[in-house]
């Protein structure tokens, strides 16, 4: 099966399920070098480690015994296929190498081999690993105090799982005690108020697999301080608290018993078009104009009408 059809295939849900089954019942590798593969003269402790879905970095101790001359290099067997990577970073009794763009899904157990060149005799030491279990995380992002919580938001970048765990350490700022808890959700309740406390966050992936030892958490995030909150500020809160519902209570039975305030304030302007026939459509509006042409005539000009009014 090719590389591409594997990635496909383990992203599917049932097989992921299968995998978490078989590797439950049937056991898995650890980094540790203890009765696996053959100790070289001077290779020991070798252990790697899986960042950001696509990077391995691996790397080993060296006895005293090792010549300058020796050589290293990294090989590791995906898919029944061996690749090979340089060793660029030699420090003194120890070796890193690191691999980009490693393309897999996590679950499947790699076997991966350091090996020495000296006096052209090459060595080899070998370990099995399966990369969800040695997954390095990036740290939490976004930590701040909100209200009586600090929340903060998952690792960002492509991981091998979308689920994560988080761990908390809590620092009492005037005692210095400190404590952790495991969480869920990306946040935490400040139980007391009185106390100023540090805060920091780290984060794993949740590989629903059972740990062979120490899990692998990521890097602590900076720390953020949570302030205490004094007598005086919480009762000032409690007081405007209760000011902001007293006014909207009192607003909402304002508008209860007006509710036809409104209306009244908002009845339309008569329009005089409707009571005075022809005024704006003959004479322009001119009200003079319309009262002469339509005034009332009788028969000797001097006479008065008489009207009577009854009541």
């Amino acid at each position: 099966m090719s590389l591409v059809a594997w990635k496909h295939v383990a992203h599917s849900p049932f097989l992921q399920v299968g995998m978490i089954w078989i590797i439950t019942f049937n056991g898995f590798s650890s980094t540790t070098p203890e009765g696996m593969g053959e100790q070289s003269s001077s290779i020991h402790n070798l252990t790697c480690l899986f960042y950001d879905k696509n990077r391995m970095n691996c790397s080993w101790n060296i006895y005293e015994a090792s010549t300058p001359d020796t050589e290293y290099r990294l090989s590791y067997e995906l898919f029944k296929e061996w690749f090979y990577a340089p060793c660029g970073t030699k420090e003194p009794g120890k070796v890193t190498c690191l691999v980009r763009d490693f393309d897999q899904n996590g679950y499947n157990e790699i076997r991966v081999c350091a090996m020495e060149s000296q006096q052209h005799l090459p060595m080899t030491h070998c370990i099995n690993v399966l990369p969800v279990l040695f997954y390095k995380a990036s740290p939490p992002v976004n930590v701040m105090v909100k209200g009586s919580k600090v929340v903060w938001s998952p690792p960002t970048g492509e991981h091998l799982s979308c689920h994560f765990k988080y761990q908390i350490q809590i620092t009492d700022v005037d005692t210095k005690g400190s404590m952790m808890e495991d969480l869920n959700m990306p946040k935490w309740d400040i139980d007391d108020q009185s106390k100023s406390f540090s805060v920091q966050v780290r984060a794993r992936i949740d590989h629903f697999l059972p740990s062979p030892g120490d899990l692998m958490w990521s890097d602590w995030t900076d720390a953020v301080i949570t302030e205490k909150q004094t007598d005086d500020v919480m009762m000032k809160s409690l007081i405007v608290t209760t000011i902001v519902i007293i006014v909207m209570v009192l607003l909402l039975i304002f508008l209860r018993l007006n509710c036809n305030l409104l209306e009244h304030l908002c009845q339309p302007i008569p329009d005089p078009k409707q009571k005075f026939s022809g005024l704006f459509e003959n004479y322009n509006g001119e009200f003079q104009q319309w009262i002469n042409a339509n005034h009332l005539e009788t028969e000797d000009p001097k006479e008065c009408a008489t009207v009577i009014v009854e009541d």
